[in-house]
């Protein structure tokens, strides 16, 4: 192919709206994860520095004004400052072969690229309220970038921005790495992205632009690999404020290691620990202690929300018998092995009702909720010393445990809120289970692996003659007669 042919492929991508053929390999996978989700997503990147996510929106912004005529497209940053000085030269170099007759005006005075088929770029920062004049105009994609840096977030992304996508089934990305400020509103979205399964996570270790030397350079200039900016920066783990976490042990390292499946033994006593919500969820936790390992397993878990129309006692009666089914059925006998114990915070009504439902099968005693502050650090001894063992599935567990935090740094009675409309109710239903687990209780049988070679027996006929009558002698003690 002639260099003038590669032209008109190139200039004929352009025309198409197809700009794939720029992007890195990580690019590339974050461009297909786009295009993959379902319309009207709000989708969260936590990606590094140097992974170039700029570009990367840059050229979906691009595609989307190129493709479809009048579309309108919103990019907002954290400052007015940084649009100039990042996204008018990442547009630049994006634009440097694109076809005169398609190419977009910049008009500064409106921060907008304004192309020829009608389409719109509009640029805003978040500082000083510039993001106002993105109100209003039907939007086909909306596009933060540095969300962990830009004020009035939630002000900006849900009254300003997502009402604009309403009609268009736009989707909404929010790329940053994770704020410094621990109580940064950027935390709800990553939240409920994690939520909805519509975050994704990427490293320096990740970037197939950086050789193994240049990562070990930015380390030693970060502080180590240990340091809060590089595990912040690079690794996008979330700093958590240990006057807010409740669980600050539960980072990124430790789930790694206790997140997993364990091969249940052949002895086990299993548990279950429900929290009721009314308001809130309901979270029932299904799990086991293994007495050889000294690990809590939790295998499984239940969520209601008693706030929807279709969820209510009789569905969560029923999720339980079949939880314990699904979990506890002998395959050879048939026969489902009920837990040894069922704790829940006191609802006498709830439990009654759950009782009647199961025609008595299933019944909650009321857990010991006394000194709440012991409960949870007991909760943080054994969860930092990998004596709890979480099912991957238990995802509410899971996104609880990792994000649950006092209500303020003030109230350390009360959890917050959680995205989920709750009140982070799956680490009290964990805390529920560690605290009435009987740990001296052994399930095993009292010969249990006992190894026949270290048996002695004696020989009978070493002791007893094979005649009745001197058998019977020996019972009785009886001496024989002498003549």
């Amino acid at each position: 192919m002639t260099s003038i042919d590669k032209r008109e492929a190139y200039n004929e991508l352009w025309r198409r709206g197809i700009l794939h053929w720029k992007c890195h390999p990580l690019q590339k996978e974050m461009y297909d994860r786009f295009y993959a989700a379902e319309p009207n997503s709000t989708l969260v990147w936590l990606l590094a520095r140097q992974t170039g996510k700029s570009y990367l929106l840059a050229i979906l912004a691009l595609e989307h004004a190129l493709k479809k005529n009048d579309s309108i497209i919103k990019l907002v940053t954290d400052t007015k400052v940084h649009i100039q000085s990042i996204f008018e030269k990442v547009f630049l170099e994006l634009l440097a072969d694109c076809p005169e007759k398609i190419r977009p005006e910049f008009k500064s005075k409106y921060q907008t690229y304004f192309f020829p088929n009608g389409s719109q770029i509009q640029l805003a920062g978040t500082d000083n309220q510039n993001y106002e004049h993105l109100r209003g105009q039907k939007s086909v994609l909306v596009l933060v970038d540095e969300a962990g840096f830009c004020s009035d977030l939630n002000e900006v992304v849900k009254s300003v921005l997502f009402p604009t996508t309403t009609h268009t089934g736009g989707k909404i990305i929010l790329s940053s790495t994770p704020p410094s400020d621990p109580e940064h509103e950027f935390i709800q979205f990553i939240e409920e992205a994690e939520m909805t399964g519509n975050i994704v996570r990427k490293t320096i270790y990740d970037n197939p632009l950086l050789t193994p030397e240049k990562i070990e350079q930015i380390k030693k200039q970060m502080g180590g690999e240990a340091s809060e900016r590089f595990r912040r920066e690079y690794l996008c783990e979330m700093i958590k404020d240990p006057t807010l976490s409740v669980i600050p042990e539960f980072d990124d390292a430790l789930e790694k290691e206790i997140v997993k499946e364990w091969p249940r033994p052949p002895y086990f006593d299993s548990y279950e620990a429900m929290d009721i919500g009314g308001r809130d969820l309901t979270v029932v936790i299904f799990g086991y202690y293994d007495f050889r390992a000294n690990k809590l397993v939790i295998e499984d878990e239940l969520v209601i929300d008693f706030n929807k129309p279709d969820e209510n006692i009789p569905k969560l009666t029923k999720g339980i018998e079949e939880k314990e089914k699904s979990l506890w059925t002998n395959q050879l006998t048939l026969e489902t092995k009920p837990p040894y114990m069922r704790v829940s915070d006191i609802n006498y009504i709830v439990v009654r009702e759950i009782l009647n439902a199961s025609n008595n099968k299933v019944n909650f005693i009321p857990a010991n909720k006394d000194d709440n502050q012991t409960a949870i650090n007991n909760l943080r001894t054994m969860l930092s010393s990998r004596k709890i063992v979480i099912n991957p599935r238990c995802k509410t567990l899971i996104r609880h445990l990792k994000n649950v935090k006092w209500d303020s740094k003030t109230n350390r009675i009360r959890f917050a809120r959680s995205p989920d409309c709750g009140h982070y109710d799956a680490v009290d239903a964990l805390k529920y289970f560690v605290r009435h687990v009987v740990y001296t209780k052994n399930p095993y049988p009292a010969h249990y692996d006992l190894n026949m070679k270290d048996l002695y027996v004696h020989n009978p006929e070493k002791f007893y003659s094979k005649s009745p009558a001197e058998v019977y002698r020996k019972i009785f003690n009886v001496k024989p007669k002498r003549f």
